[in-house]
């Protein structure tokens, strides 16, 4: 019955259900629209009815003792926590502040969609473990804002509090439509085939370049008014907004059409501004400003990661590069506290990122050589990791080298500086829960790639959204929970990804809305995910199809595509760290083939393999299926098992398979039939 981010709770079997008539006693219309909404979906019944649901601020003290005896636990005033106490026909979330009041309604209506709108009585309890819970993304393109605003509802439902939105060249500059202008050309010509940004940035060069980010708005730009609708569809939603705008690194979109501030002077794709060159922070404050009209954020996240190109001009050439970019920083720092607005960025150039092996990284000298070869360039990057104690200690430093060195983190610990993880991913964190006890803010997951459903379940960002909600919600998660952790994570994806369905079935009095199979293959491919310029094309993975017949004679296919609804059957659920013990490692290997499939597909462990359920949409649904066949294509080099097939919404077996005895599906064969 428990949401899987509810910690305590005592339910009873007794309860009402929410209905049309439910009064929704809320000043807070999102949160009021979203419980009348789930009213809305639940069937009609004759048992008893909600009759109101209130929102209060506090919690009464004979909650609290309540909270004592039935959960047996203290309360504790916590940003963002909430109870609900529900007596009968009359529900009331406590509450101290709004957010609490809409994780709350969430909560709410979760249960009401797995009860089919029944809610029990009883007590909840339930606060985040960390302060700042969030997702880093792309602006989407104009075709794909439909999909943002769904994407900003899954966060919701998820219970994050935060979206840092890098903004970079896709979002129009009325001051300096120039910066538009080059940035549509400039992805236009990294779109001429996937990959050619790591051909640019890994292999043309005698010196390393930043990434190149042309999924950013699909490598074109959104109207400010367009960004401000997105930015207000968050905040209505109760979200912070953190607009991220690249500086002095990752400046390919400054930089196009101003050449003339440019570090490094042969470089024909520029990445890094001049730090020592006025003009650099006329044209960086213009963006500046139109950036905080349209967001009016309370943070700004300014980048910084990645600084290759440092001291090379004639105007920086002989500074101290610690100089140089505490100076940009600081700089930066002072324009945004002018104007309210805390600053934040990647923090890996302050940081002396030697490894136990000699390794260096981040903020530390370094070494250029050929990624492939190893063959020295000639240049070294001097270091900036001095820079640390040269700046505003109340940066936010977005902290991303978790998974490299346990050690680095105290450096900002050290010092007193606010400490987000970066590029943040639950399933592969080591020791969360003693790196939580140096109080960090929270975590940020990064998807690095077009703001689209499928990459966003490819690159494994989905699945590490809802893992990660685990450890952001409750404290009871230690590391040796992952097994526990991932299966409810897959299960809670899936219900997500098919809620109507699950929740509610299917009003419809004749067709078949779905079709549901457990099916694996033995094709397997390596996984990559796709960002960076790698352009995802799902049509290439596809394995074969499904026929779906109708009674009418009609029939209509359906693509079986690996790594999206299919995977490989011989996956390992465990993880292993990377060095000997839970104090050293790094981070942990996963199985990143088995997570890829998450969401559109469940998997499923029968024996040593695994199995993923997949919920087939019929492509028409006032059809009814008669008989599904299999279509493999050849040559995958592989075969298709089928273990069940049921239809949605009658659910009626197509055709009954044991578990132990497996279909094997070579070419083609008729799967079921009436």
């Amino acid at each position: 019955m428990n949401d899987f981010l509810t910690s305590h709770a005592a339910w009873k079997q007794t309860g009402s259900r929410i209905t049309n008539e439910t009064a929704i006693d809320c000043g807070i219309s999102f949160i009021k629209d979203l419980l009348l909404g789930a009213a809305a979906k639940q069937p009609l019944d004759d048992g008893a009815n909600c009759k109101a649901i209130a929102f209060r601020y506090g919690v009464p003290e004979q909650v609290r003792q309540q909270i004592r005896e039935q959960l047996n636990c203290e309360y504790a005033e916590a940003e963002e926590g909430y109870v609900i106490h529900a007596d009968g026909d009359v529900i009331t979330v406590y509450a101290g502040q709004e957010r609490g009041f809409l994780y709350g309604a969430v909560t709410l209506t979760k249960l009401a969609d797995r009860g089919r709108g029944f809610l029990p009585s009883g007590l909840l309890y339930n606060y985040p473990t960390c302060p700042v819970r969030g997702l880093k993304v792309y602006l989407p393109t104009e075709e794909d804002i439909p999909y943002f605003k769904r994407f900003v509802d899954m966060l919701v439902h998820f219970k994050y509090n935060t979206i840092v939105i890098e903004v970079g060249g896709a979002m129009e500059y009325k001051k300096h439509p120039e910066i538009n202008e080059g940035w549509v050309r400039y992805c236009e010509e990294m779109y001429e085939y996937s990959g050619k940004t790591i051909v640019i940035q890994e292999k043309t060069f005698n010196w390393y370049k930043n990434s190149i980010h042309a999924e950013n708005g699909g490598g074109r730009y959104l109207s400010q008014e367009q960004v401000r609708e997105l930015v207000d569809y968050c905040k209505e939603r109760l979200l912070d907004v953190i607009p991220e705008v690249p500086s002095l690194s990752h400046c390919d979109y400054l930089l196009i059409n101003h050449p003339e501030i440019k570090e490094r002077h042969n470089d024909p794709y520029p990445d890094s501004y001049c730090p020592s060159d006025d003009r650099s922070y006329e044209l960086l404050f213009d963006v500046l400003d139109e950036v905080l009209d349209v967001f009016k954020p309370r943070t700004v996240h300014i980048g910084h990661d990645e600084l290759y190109s440092i001291g090379l001009c004639d105007k920086c050439k002989g500074k101290p590069a610690e100089q140089l970019y505490a100076g940009d920083i600081n700089r930066i720092y002072a324009y945004l506290q002018a104007r309210g607005v805390q600053t934040m960025l990647w923090s890996e150039k302050l940081l002396n990122a030697v490894t136990s092996d000699g390794k260096t990284y981040g903020g530390s000298e370094r070494r250029m050589v050929d990624y492939y070869t190893g063959v020295y360039f000639g240049e070294t990057i001097p270091a900036t990791y001095k820079a640390i104690d040269l700046v505003p200690k109340d940066i936010l430093m977005m902290h991303w080298y978790w998974g490299i060195e346990r050690h680095f983190e105290q450096a900002f610990f050290e010092r007193g500086m606010p400490v987000v993880f970066g590029n943040f991913d639950g399933p592969s964190f080591v020791d969360w829960s003693t790196r939580l006890r140096q109080k960090p803010l929270g975590g940020i997951i990064s998807n690095w790639s077009a703001l689209k459903e499928e990459n966003l379940q490819r690159n494994g960002a989905l699945f590490s959204m809802a893992y990660s909600a685990y450890l952001f919600w409750r404290d009871i998660y230690d590391d040796t929970m992952h097994e526990e952790t991932a299966s409810l994570a897959f299960e809670e994806l899936y219900r997500y990804r098919y809620r109507e369905a699950l929740g509610h079935g299917s009003t419809q009095n004749s067709g078949t809305a779905y079709v549901e199979v457990l099916h694996t293959t033995d094709h397997l491919r390596e996984y990559h995910q796709f960002v960076d310029g790698i352009y995802l094309d799902n049509r290439e993975y596809r394995i074969g199809e499904y026929i779906l017949e109708y009674e009418d004679g009609s029939k209509a296919s359906v693509p079986i595509t690996y790594g999206f609804n299919i995977s490989n059957k011989d996956r390992f659920w465990t993880r292993k760290l990377a060095k000997r013990t839970i104090h050293t490692a790094a981070q942990y290997d996963v199985d990143a083939i088995l997570l890829e499939a998450a969401y559109t597909s469940l998997p499923e462990r029968a024996g040593d393999e695994t199995y993923y359920r997949w919920l087939i949409e019929n492509p028409h649904p006032d059809r009814t299926v008669k008989a599904v066949k299999l279509l493999v294509d050849q040559p995958v080099g592989g075969s298709i098992w089928v273990k069940e097939m049921k239809l949605v919404p009658d659910r009626t077996a197509l055709q009954a398979v044991e578990p132990n005895d497996r279909i094997r599906i070579m070419g083609e064969a008729n799967l079921a039939s009436n």
